[in-house]
């Protein structure tokens, strides 16, 4: 009897991880034309399917860290400040120009940034903030940033901050001529960025007690620009030099779709039996056999196979067989 090799259905499947392939005795590979010529003679026949199951490979993604300005990444910024001694109440607002992340691959979640000390000795804290922060993206140049507060927000102004939190500082050294960036103000909301879409700003609102801190600044550079008045709900300020800032941006979520089994169909014939096989390669001739024998009940046989996790792809063919089920 002539065994004829055709390819075989699957349903429910993502067609990106399965793929199907024909074989015959004349070639390891069938053109479409040859299969549609193909035909089954009585009963004698089987199938042969390639499903290539993809175990889903994860791909690593790991949080991204941007220093802005850039070039200050190992350089100390030209400037220094010193929050206040005791109560005070303050209002800062800063645009990062877009151009500084470059780092980052497309929208990203930031989820905190941080300030560092000066190189030169200054206040250590610990200083106690009554915190408000808002981001948004920006259409405001850093060169036309405005004094008055509102016209440097975005339409997509976001409060991704609101609570309290203390700062210090341990001034250890960092790359080059720097501090370490320790003074860090987290982000309960991740604000979502595109620096497609604009510059970034940050506008805090504090109300501070303790003491002082000591920040390494950058006064007239193109990357960055600040506003700030001592009053947190005034709503203008004057151009003061800017934070010296480090951000932490994490990958948005990504979405992956595996296939959990492969289900086998055939034409079948009522109340003959048939044999599901399986292997891993076509290099040897080692069929396994699925499950036991199963006898067809209509035109149509189906089994169901669980993707099994580290098998990159599974071989079945389905022969006539005179077992018993």
């Amino acid at each position: 009897m002539k065994t004829n090799y055709l390819s075989a259905p699957v349903t429910a499947l993502d067609t990106s991880l399965v793929t199907m392939a024909a074989w015959d005795s004349r070639s390891p590979a069938i053109s479409q034309k040859e299969t549609k010529r193909t035909k089954v003679r009585g009963v004698g026949f089987a199938f042969l399917l390639a499903a290539f199951l993809g175990s889903c490979v994860m791909t690593e993604l790991r949080a991204q860290v941007v220093v802005v300005p850039n070039s200050l990444a190992t350089n100390d910024g030209n400037g220094t400040s010193t929050s206040t001694e005791g109560p005070a109440s303050v209002r800062w607002l800063q645009i990062h120009d877009a151009s500084q992340f470059g780092a980052i691959s497309g929208p990203s979640f930031l989820t905190q940034f941080a300030y560092r000390p000066d190189r030169v000795l200054g206040q250590s804290g610990p200083r106690s903030l009554i915190l408000r922060i808002y981001a948004s993206t920006t259409s405001r140049s850093v060169a036309g940033l405005s004094t008055t507060f509102a016209e440097n927000l975005g339409t997509n102004n976001t409060l991704v901050f609101d609570g309290t939190v203390t700062v210090t500082t341990g001034n250890l050294p960092g790359p080059g001529n720097t501090r370490q960036f320790d003074v860090v103000f987290p982000i309960t909301t991740p604000f979502p960025y595109d620096p497609a879409a604009g510059n970034l700003a940050l506008d805090l609102q504090i109300e501070g007690n303790g003491s002082a801190v000591t920040f390494d600044t950058e006064e007239g550079n193109s990357a960055i620009r600040r506003v700030g008045i001592g009053s947190s709900t005034a709503t203008t300020g004057d151009i003061r030099p800017s934070h010296v800032t480090q951000f932490t941006f994490e990958p948005p979520p990504l979405v992956t779709i595996r296939a959990s089994q492969v289900e086998v169909c055939w034409n079948s014939i009522s109340n003959l039996t048939y044999q599901v096989q399986y292997r891993s390669d076509l290099t040897a001739n080692l069929w396994t056999s699925l499950v036991d024998c199963i006898r067809s009940t209509n035109s149509t046989s189906c089994i169901v196979d669980p993707v099994v996790i580290g098998q990159p792809q599974r071989f079945y063919r389905v022969a006539l067989t005179n077992c018993v089920p």
